[in-house]
């Protein structure tokens, strides 16, 4: 079995020739092939619809490594002259051939059935113009005239494809792929660069129609796209900025994740909300309004690209060449699969992973080759609803998955439904909600300390469509204050602050949810900044020593939850049988995946589970501790009846099962069995006893109904 390895370019001035005889430039063509490579090859007349030719000399230059892998590589070239074998072509024909752009698929041979399969099933896959074997390099080349494939086009629009727009394009590759396995076939090595999507309805295919939204425009060329794509990446990295740059921004994201800029009344352009601070990072998550002026986008279709090798589901043998990020852990184990439909499902949710997230998906072997994050940690402002759909395809364990491509699809199609649905609600009818909160020591740590550090709060409006909810967890390390002290800070200056809200709320004025919990975190900062001064100066010790808390505030309005988050607690919604992860967890581990480093290594840091962000922000001057006010990851979103939240330190994510796939599991068993959320609550704290109580555990259930 061999292992391929991450995408690269190289640049050689190396050149090939492809045909007869065995001389130097030959020789040469059994290595890969690099950018300024000369391949001269013979393709059919008739794949560009030339008449009185059979067939043509081609020549192409490399001009890009599109992907590099330890068993393929795919490269982008150009025509630079053409010739009939038997006859001279006139200038009209000869512009045909040497206007398309060209793809160069190499890979390492892996036997000798290349190809072999059926006829029902040559038409789900792409055939190349030519193809040619030298010792165990096989070349086949192609015309890049059949849409974009699913890797092109997530970098066309940089990672930020769409609700509607991944609806499409996985629709269309899910659909491709019933049809290959009710023929009793199986692909096994899924990419997003060998499936193309392409618009029957465009000359080229390309599918401009879906991307105008993204792209500003239907009618420019795939070319053009790619330049536009190009220059925003170099405005990019020359203004500095990232996800979790030093400079951050304040962001609002229109409905179903299509970015844009908010303008103001007096008609300057603004990238702000509220009164936030202009270096807060804000993640903003709105799926109500009105998504009309959204294109309508007709179905695309799919076809295999770049594969010389498909499976019969009774014929799999050990020679299946994987992909780290894609393959199943089956096969990157060795271990093998029984008809394959299991590992095509599986790679079929990393596809959707990174549809959603714009990146490889971080696979880890500590995650058994599963999703390190979730794939909304790479985009915060994409609307929840497909993680779940992500989570079941690609667990660990076959049995545990879809057990088709066709059910796959079913929940894939349900789940978008629920979200169009979130998006089109009005406010007119909002959903009640009965909550309740609720906390414990655990039977474990209390033997170790004997003070809870979690705290939590929450309140209610008569009426049940208002509500204030937090959830604390004070670091249990520090060494100047504690953490019951900062968790404790936290919830009496949210119960001070709804207090002051309340009155707001029963006038029917208008209430700003982030400005109240911006306040909140603010004052609950200061009263830790002052507790320290206090008590310990001239402050000497390490910034890493002071107390601090984990903090979850969320502020519900007419169903509405605008959600702030410091730290590791989690957020989760759950509807029916699905459970996502809201919020991101402020960990090293996570930050450093986000930032680029690889799973493995990531997971593998020391303390990779200490808190990077959370409650308790200042610099030190002089002796004193100076308060910064906390930027916490900033949510919003709609929720529907029959719609829960649960708001939970780690303490029960940690201990409600040996691992986070069976503790999330566990989790949601409970919130299905117990509509009740008081006794809902109860059951957590006793899951997470039952698992060993090793860390204090504090929750809130939120019920929509």
């Amino acid at each position: 079995m061999s292992v391929l390895g991450s995408p690269g370019n190289s640049r050689s001035e190396a050149s090939a020739q492809c045909g007869a005889g065995l001389n130097v430039e030959e020789k040469q063509s059994r290595h890969w092939s690099q950018v300024g490579t000369v391949v001269e090859c013979e393709v059919e007349a008739k794949a560009f619809d030339i008449e009185g030719v059979e067939r043509l000399n081609l020549r192409l230059e490399v001009r890009d490594v599109l992907e590099k892998f330890e068993a393929r590589r795919v490269l982008v070239a150009s025509a630079t002259d053409v010739d009939g074998a038997e006859v001279e072509l006139d200038e009209d024909t000869r512009q045909a051939v040497l206007h398309p752009t060209y793809l160069i698929e190499e890979s390492r041979r892996r036997g000798d059935d290349e190809r072999k399969w059926s006829q029902d099933v040559e038409e789900l896959v792409r055939s190349p113009l030519s193809v040619t074997v030298d010792q165990d390099l096989r070349r086949a080349i192609f015309v890049d005239n059949v849409g974009v494939s699913v890797g092109d086009l997530v970098d066309l629009v940089r990672g930020q494809l769409d609700v509607r727009q991944i609806e499409r394009v996985f629709a269309a590759v899910g659909k491709l792929f019933v049809r290959l396995h009710e023929r009793e076939w199986v692909h096994l090595g899924l990419t997003p660069w060998n499936v193309r999507v392409f618009d029957e309805e465009s000359e080229d295919g390309f599918p401009r129609a879906m991307l105008a939204a993204s792209l500003g425009g239907a009618e420019k060329s795939a070319s053009a796209m790619r330049e536009d794509d190009e220059a925003k990446q170099e405005q990019i990295a020359d203004e500095g900025q990232g996800f979790l740059g030093n400079d951050r921004t304040v962001v609002e994201l229109e409905p179903l994740g299509v970015t844009g800029e908010v303008e103001r009344e007096d008609g300057e352009e603004e990238d702000g909300v509220g009164e936030l601070d202009e270096h807060s990072e804000f993640s903003w998550l709105e799926l109500g309004g009105d998504t009309s002026a959204l294109e309508e986008i007709e179905e695309l279709s799919a076809i295999f690209d770049g594969i010389d090798r498909l499976y019969r589901m009774d014929e799999i043998n050990d020679e299946v060449a994987v992909t780290p990020g894609f393959s199943a852990p089956e096969l990157l184990s060795g271990l093998g699969t029984e008809d394959g439909e299991s590992a095509d499902v599986f790679s079929l949710g990393m596809l959707l992973y990174f549809l959603v997230a714009g990146v490889v998906p971080p696979a880890s072997v500590y995650t058994r080759y599963a999703p390190a994050i979730p794939a909304r940690n790479f985009r915060p402002g994409f609307p929840p609803g497909l993680q779940a759909v992500i989570a079941r395809a690609t667990r660990p364990r076959p049995e545990d998955r879809f057990a088709s491509v066709r059910a796959m699809l079913d929940a894939f199609e349900e789940a978008c439904s629920v979200m169009r649905h979130r998006s089109e609600m009005s406010a007119a009818i909002p959903p009640s909600m009965r909550l309740a909160s609720d906390t414990h020591i655990g039977i474990a740590k209390r033997k170790r300390n004997p003070v809870n550090q979690d705290n939590v709060f929450s309140a209610t409006a008569e009426d049940r469509r208002c509500a204030l909810v937090v959830v604390a967890d004070g670091v249990s390390t520090a060494s100047y204050g504690s953490g019951d002290l900062a968790s404790a800070a936290l919830i009496e200056e949210a119960r001070q602050v709804w207090d002051e809200t309340l009155p707001t709320y029963l006038m029917d004025e208008e209430l700003d949810e982030v400005q109240v919990i911006q306040t909140i975190l603010n004052r609950a900062n200061r009263r830790i900044v002052e507790y320290v001064n206090e008590h310990h100066t001239p402050f000497r010790g390490s910034p890493h020593e002071v107390m601090g808390s984990t903090a979850l505030v969320a502020m519900i309005v007419d169903g509405l939850v605008t959600l702030g988050s410091l730290g590791d607690s989690r957020v989760y919604l759950q509807r029916g049988a699905e459970i996502e992860q809201i919020t991101i967890d402020h960990n090293l581990w996570t930050l450093s995946i986000l930032e680029g480093v690889e799973a493995d290594s990531a997971l593998a840091m020391p303390h990779g589970d200490a808190l990077a962000r959370c409650l308790g922000t200042f610099i030190i001057e002089n002796g004193h501790l100076q308060e910064v006010d906390p930027q916490p990851d900033l949510f919003q979103f709609q929720v529907m009846e029959k719609d829960s939240l649960l708001l939970t330190t780690d303490g029960l994510v940690d201990f409600a099962g040996p691992n986070l796939l069976t503790s999330e599991d566990n989790i949601l068993s409970i919130l299905l069995a117990e509509p009740n959320p008081d006794l809902a609550c109860l059951e957590l704290i006793l899951l997470a006893n039952r698992g060993g109580g090793g860390d204090n555990i504090g929750l809130s259930v939120i019920r929509f109904e």
